[in-house]
């Protein structure tokens, strides 16, 4: 018999997706609480500061990576002051070079395994380096390890346990993709002291060597409700950051909505805060820093109200990194997708790229992993 497989109630309810697509609006919660609202109070936790003295980075910095779950037998809780180890982006791994998930960590290149057309679009230079790094809070690690979640052999016996994968609550999951410092200077034209005044700058080790890497975007997802709450977020210097779909926030930006501008690539100025996040990030005791990283939006739903598609993406994470157009971007559709066989292998994102209501026929003798990708991972 096979397992119960994750439908979501949405994909019945909400139809078939109309031709039109749109940028993810915050929307509001069961409780009433709009999705970006709670988009900054998660921002807030995942970014404090670490309340271990001996580890000088950020909340979510102190979490488990994917390869502390996937990649360690048995998974192991990082220590404080473990290394941050970058790898190439998984869903470009897949997106642009077929074959290569089993490498994806720590490849012995230079992190360049990014979209190099949408690179120089941008203006990054040729010889600069990408990383990516997955983290997951104990809540995460918890329940994929209680479940064996991490291996072949784990996904292998919840299929034919018919195990409905299915975290608590208190999950969050985030995605951050960082670029050396010295790239960033040579992107930007900046000076390094305005890299560091402008962007988090934390040391990472990728191709076996270890520097200083800025963080350029992020985006992160809380399972606050079934189909997860999915923000994104860009530094405000990325040139671009707005493009293709706008950015939208109702809650932490004082402009709620900018519009894409043409041609691509442009700067969109500063996405000054409103007077409540303001009052929010002080009484977080946030490092002035993380006043420079913009809401680009959030999503909760695949489709919106009258049917148009909705549409989430970044231009770091998704157009560079993984070679995604973000009009082709649906965080949550994507994530959707996440599953694995009989025999514990994961399916791997479809492609192209997924928008809209997810197709059912895709996931068919298919367990599905609550939106999960790092078992991509299992070993």
């Amino acid at each position: 018999m096979l397992p119960r497989l994750a439908f979501l109630v949405s994909f019945i309810v909400l139809g078939l997706p109309g031709t039109r697509s749109v940028l993810a609006q915050g929307a509001n919660l069961p409780w009433g609480a709009s999705s970006d609202s709670l988009a900054w109070g998660t921002f807030t936790q995942v970014v404090a500061p670490s309340v271990n003295p001996s580890t000088p980075g950020v909340e979510f910095e102190t979490w488990a990576s994917d390869s502390d779950i996937y990649r360690t037998s048995p998974p192991q809780w990082p220590t404080a002051g473990s290394p941050k180890v970058l790898q190439i982006s998984a869903l470009g791994a897949s997106h642009l070079r077929r074959g290569l998930m089993p490498q994806v960590i720590a490849p012995s290149e230079c992190l360049q395994a990014y979209n190099k057309q949408a690179a120089a679009a941008a203006g990054f230079p040729a010889d600069g380096c990408i990383g990516e790094e997955v983290r997951r809070n104990w809540a995460s690690f918890r329940y994929i390890v209680s479940n064996t979640l991490y291996s072949i052999a784990g996904l292998k016996a919840a299929y034919a346990s018919g195990l409905l994968v299915n975290l608590p609550a208190d999950a969050i999951e985030v995605k951050g993709d960082w670029a050396r410092v010295e790239d960033v200077e040579n992107w930007l034209h900046i000076s390094e002291p305005q890299v560091r005044s402008n962007y988090y700058v934390n040391k990472a080790t990728a191709a076996g060597k270890t520097t200083e890497y800025a963080l350029l975007a992020f985006h992160f997802s809380t399972k606050q409700i079934k189909n997860w709450v999915w923000a994104d977020f860009e530094n405000q210097l990325n040139p671009g950051r707005c493009d293709d779909i706008g950015c939208h926030d109702s809650f932490g930006a004082a402009i709620a909505d900018v519009r894409a501008l043409t041609p691509a690539n442009q700067q969109y100025g500063e996405c000054q805060k409103s007077p409540a996040l303001q009052l929010m990030f002080d009484n977080a005791g946030l490092n002035k820093v993380w006043a420079n990283y913009c809401l680009k939006g959030s999503q909760i739903s695949f489709l919106g109200a009258d049917g148009s598609v909705l549409l989430l993406g970044n231009s770091v994470i998704e157009r560079i990194n993984a070679g995604v157009p973000v009009k082709q971007s649906s965080c949550i559709t994507c994530h959707a997708y996440a599953s694995f066989d009989k025999d514990g292998q994961t399916n791997g994102p479809p492609d192209p790229p997924p928008v809209g209501i997810v197709d059912q026929s895709k996931l068919k003798d298919l367990a599905t992993n609550d939106f999960i990708w790092g078992n991509l991972f299992a070993q």
